[in-house]
């Protein structure tokens, strides 16, 4: 008997679409999924950068946001679908993202400090759809540290949602001007978090595939850097000049080293590693040293992510080179950095990810390079606080 055809239901649950059975699109749980007693869930209704067909020129910049929906070509993206009520839960996953990330993921970022200015910035964000999604996709990274036992779902969401914001922001190749530098500068920064807590947290235990990725972000908060370097003057314009000022205040080498540093330091000018590795090597001392002043500056740690976040955008990119290359001592430099990593272990984006980068490179170099990494090492097993003082 030949099978009986039937439409496609595009809006069905994932369960439904993985064993490709037809759904009736119930919710929140189709009839498939209440029979068989399995988890149905619906996928997510992001938003896409849209233009208007009698304006084609008309600039990326002031795109809109509109649900991606599958629609037959001619058809406006501007107009919703009919008959769409059952897309009513996928909006709400979206309001549970936005009201966790402003009530909960911003102020865990930095628990000393108010949130209040970000009502000045937030209508500055939300002009720009690339933001909104990458926003989006970091309020369900944290939820997905938040709940073990919904941790796949939400992080699932947050790959989907930041894969959109990427694909929307390649699209809109805007310029940096007065208008675009607010949502350019956040994208950046809190593209660049998101990228370090998937590493750190949600890390592959294989040691070389972690360094890989490890380089990758330093290469994406490299990019942050450029991007700031050519808005910088237009973000001390703008909404953001107090977080500017600030930040500029908090990173600036003052030439001196602390004991953690200058021993790092020292080591390294003793190996006659020739000039050119050496001044490599010497510039992300230093720049660890200034990191390592702003995260004491915050006068206590807890709560504060300051300094631990400025290292990866501060280094120079030939140091990047010799850490893919695995080079014993711009590991040993890593290890460095992951003192500051440790003392922010109770911060979501950090995790225990500090105490798995000094372990796995300990384990990584062997015992020949104990002395080296002597600082690092006796992080993991001192009072934090007043190890990093005498760090520092």
């Amino acid at each position: 008997m030949p099978r009986r055809a039937h439409k496609k239901s595009r809006n069905g649950c994932l369960e439904c679409k993985r064993r490709h059975i037809k759904c009736n699109e119930n919710r929140p749980i189709c009839s498939n999924c209440r029979v068989s007693e399995r988890v149905c869930e619906y996928g997510i209704n992001v938003f896409k950068v849209t233009r208007p067909v009698d304006s084609p020129n008309r600039s990326a910049a002031s795109a809109s946001l509109s649900p991606a929906t599958n629609q037959p070509s001619g058809r406006s993206s501007l107009s919703p679908n009919p008959g769409t009520p059952q897309d009513a839960p996928v909006n709400m996953l979206h309001m549970e993202l936005f009201y966790h990330l402003y009530t909960e993921t911003f102020s865990e970022l930095d628990r000393r400090k108010n949130t209040d200015h970000l009502l000045t910035i937030m209508p500055h964000l939300l002009k720009a759809p690339y933001m909104a999604n990458e926003l989006l996709a970091f309020s369900a990274l944290h939820l997905s540290t938040k709940h073990p036992e919904r941790r796949e779902y939400y992080r699932t969401h947050a790959a989907q949602l930041q894969t959109h914001a990427l694909a929307i922001f390649k699209e809109t190749n805007l310029e940096v001007n007065q208008e675009t530098c607010v949502p350019l500068f956040f994208f950046s920064a809190i593209l660049g978090l998101h990228t370090l807590c998937d590493v750190l947290v949600y890390r592959d235990n294989d040691f070389d595939q972690f360094v890989e990725k490890f380089v990758h972000c330093f290469r994406l908060h490299r990019g942050i850097r450029a991007i700031c370097g050519k808005a910088w003057d237009m973000l001390h314009q703008s909404v953001l000049k107090p977080l500017i000022v600030d930040g500029q205040s908090l990173y600036q080498f003052d030439g001196r080293l602390g004991a953690g540093c200058e021993k790092l330091l020292s080591h390294v000018q003793a190996a006659k590693l020739g000039d050119t590795l050496t001044n490599i090597y010497k510039q992300a001392i230093e720049q660890l040293q200034t990191s390592t002043n702003a995260l004491l500056a915050a006068g206590s740690l807890a709560g504060s992510s300051q300094g631990s976040i400025g290292w990866p955008v501060l280094v120079p990119p030939e140091y990047i080179d010799q850490l893919l290359q695995r080079r014993p001592e711009a590991l040993v430099i890593l290890a460095h950095y992951a003192i500051l990593i440790h003392s922010c272990r109770d911060s979501w984006i950090f995790g225990d990810g500090g105490q798995f980068l000094i372990g796995s490179i300990r384990d990584f170099l062997g015992p020949d390079w104990t002395e080296w990494l002597e600082w690092p090492i006796k992080a993991l097993d001192s009072p934090i606080e007043p190890l990093l003082r005498a760090f520092g």
